[in-house]
């Protein structure tokens, strides 16, 4: 038994009864959340006083420990999206997801393999230079603006599930002493606690989304990095308490949950296998491929991800830094979906511990309306005063942290790719730090404009988070990641890639938003998104460069994956 269950035993052995739930948090939890974000501050003041140069600022200098950087992929690429989304995926819709890490050794073979060696022989600060060196300058600020849609949805929807998470833990919305006059003021209507809920939400996601970008440009890349180590560990922490609770309280374990799950609900536990209607919501064998697509597409193009490879000292130190980073997944993968299967067991069995409208019963079932909002609702009203005060530190940082890491490399992308472009009779103010600082703020800024409308839309949206990926930034990734399959694997040029993108471009607007142009009752499948995309724009690329065809001395061609190979992977002096 290892220390974290040890505690969470101690402090939970003499309960077997799982007690009501308590109206939210109190003041020692806010206190946890004080203490926790002075530790953040410390790292940040601490890292501020080495990003004196635009290298220490985006990249750490490129001396970052292997641990370090695979612990701050992990959580970069986990944020609250995943820690809130994939047990509100097991609660509403079952196992189905969890089949995804079924793809991990193969994605593991594609990123050790191919793509970790590739760019470490590059070693750039934007991953999108690699565009202009194999195409031409209009291919790299293209893959630039698609990792800038791509990124500044992610980040937007990062800070709103973060603000949804503490706005849902902040248990009675109205205060009890809240005078008649200002519930005058509010609407004084049935509907004010929703009312205070919804301009409650906006209000976070401001606060979230400021203080994100003010530690984003104070400390840089390295703060970033350290604050995601520090996350990595406290996301642990909070899936080894949910199920230590629920274990300890109820005397039940896996197998109970999974009983309790199939008796309500067969769906939740035998999911379909395979299907060869797009339109299938999720099978066993999607699941994988969109983990399997999403996994090699990210570390192949996402300057978020390749930027943490480039800050290591050598080839060796990236893989290393990799294998950490797919382990942890896979460890964390794994307690969030048995998180999300106990708290179904849990309130299940305990229907009257939530809120009206969670869950509700048709034809003697209990049906899932809201499954995203368990797990914090679980954190605020079930854990001991202090210890939802911790986790709801954890959500908070973490949506800060992943916004940091997110405006850190637009930062880099920008100052790298498109300034240069926008001014190029300008000095390069590449090597000003205090512009890397200020572009960083208007990002943030920009950011945190974003994220309050996608606030309004998934309120009223009534998809839960996995399902908003796609639409939201998912959508850009499959494009953007074959920009560099074309590069590594066709000899072609930049008018084949640019027309395979745009293509492809189109084949993923269409996928992702056919129920809503279209208006059918069906959407096809949401594993599928960057999958679909991706493979087209590669197989178009194929088909044009047979029309036309591409010059042997092709200054482009030194850069396709059996060239660079050939160059020596940079080593480690350690």
């Amino acid at each position: 038994m290892n220390s974290a269950t040890l505690f969470v035993g101690l402090v939970f052995a003499d309960v077997r009864t799982a007690p009501p739930p308590r109206n939210g948090l109190q003041w020692i939890d806010f206190l946890s959340v004080g203490a926790y974000l002075l530790v953040t501050i410390g790292i940040v003041y601490w890292s501020s006083r080495k990003s004196d140069t635009t290298s220490e600022f985006f990249l750490g200098g490129r001396r970052m420990p292997w641990m370090a950087v695979g612990l701050s992929v992990l959580a970069t690429l986990m944020s609250s999206i995943s820690y809130m989304g994939v047990p509100g995926e097991m609660i509403k819709n079952g196992v189905a997801m969890f089949a995804q890490y079924l793809a991990l050794p193969f994605s593991m073979m594609v990123v050790l393999g191919v793509w970790v060696p590739f760019f470490m022989r590059l070693r750039f600060t934007s991953a999108y230079e690699y565009l202009e060196r194999r195409f031409d300058v209009q291919t790299r600020v293209i893959g630039s603006l698609l990792f800038f849609l791509l990124r500044m949805g992610w980040m937007s929807m990062v800070t709103y599930v973060g603000s949804l998470a503490l706005t849902q833990m902040l248990g009675t919305l109205v205060p009890a002493g809240m005078s008649d006059p200002l519930l005058s003021l509010l609407g004084g209507s049935p509907e004010t606690p929703i009312l205070f809920r919804e301009t409650l939400l906006y209000w976070i996601v401001v606060v979230v989304g400021l203080s994100a970008t003010v530690y984003s440009s104070v400390g840089g890349f390295r703060a970033a990095i350290w604050n995601d180590v520090l996350q990595s560990l406290m996301l642990f922490g909070g899936t080894i308490v949910t199920l230590g609770y629920v274990f300890w309280t109820t005397g039940t374990g896996p197998s109970d949950w999974w009983r309790i799950a199939a008796e309500n609900s067969g769906e939740h536990t035998k999911p379909i296998i395979f299907s060869f209607d797009p339109t299938v919501r999720m099978t066993v064998v999607t699941a994988a491929m969109l983990s399997f697509f999403w996994t090699i597409c990210t570390h192949g193009s996402d300057q978020v991800v390749l930027q943490r490879y480039f800050s290591t000292t050598s080839l060796k130190s990236a893989r290393r830094s990799y294998i950490v980073a797919a382990l942890t997944d896979l460890t964390i993968g794994v307690l969030l979906a048995l998180s999300g299967l106990a708290l179904l067991a849990f309130y299940l069995q305990h229907p009257s511990y939530l809120p009206d409208g969670i869950f509700v019963t048709e034809n003697g079932h209990t049906v899932v309306k809201h499954g995203d909002r368990v797990l914090p609702h679980f954190f605020a009203h079930q854990l001991p005063a202090g210890i939802g005060g911790v986790i709801l530190a954890v959500l908070l940082c973490d949506a800060m942290q992943t916004l940091v890491s997110g405006v850190n490399s637009i930062s880099a992308v920008f100052a790298e790719d498109l300034y240069g472009r926008i001014r190029p009779d300008q000095k390069p103010l590449l090597s000003d730090v205090g512009f890397a600082r200020f572009l960083s703020v208007i990002v943030g800024l920009a950011v945190t404009a974003l994220a309050t409308g996608v606030a309004y839309l998934a309120q009223h949206s009534g998809r839960n988070i996995i399902d908003m990926m796609a639409p939201a930034f998912n959508m850009f990734l499959g494009p953007l990641a074959s920009l560099f399959l074309i590069g590594m694997f066709l000899k072609c040029d930049g008018r084949v890639a640019k027309l395979s993108v745009a293509c492809s471009i189109l084949i993923s607007f269409l996928w992702s938003y056919w129920q809503i142009l279209f208006g059918t009752s069906y959407q096809p499948s949401i594993t599928l998104t960057t999958a679909v995309p991706y493979l087209a724009g590669f197989a178009i690329a194929a088909l044009l460069g047979c029309l036309l065809k591409t010059p042997a001395n092709h200054p482009g061609l030194a850069y396709t994956w059996s060239e660079v190979m050939k160059r020596p992977a940079p080593m480690s002096d350690d």
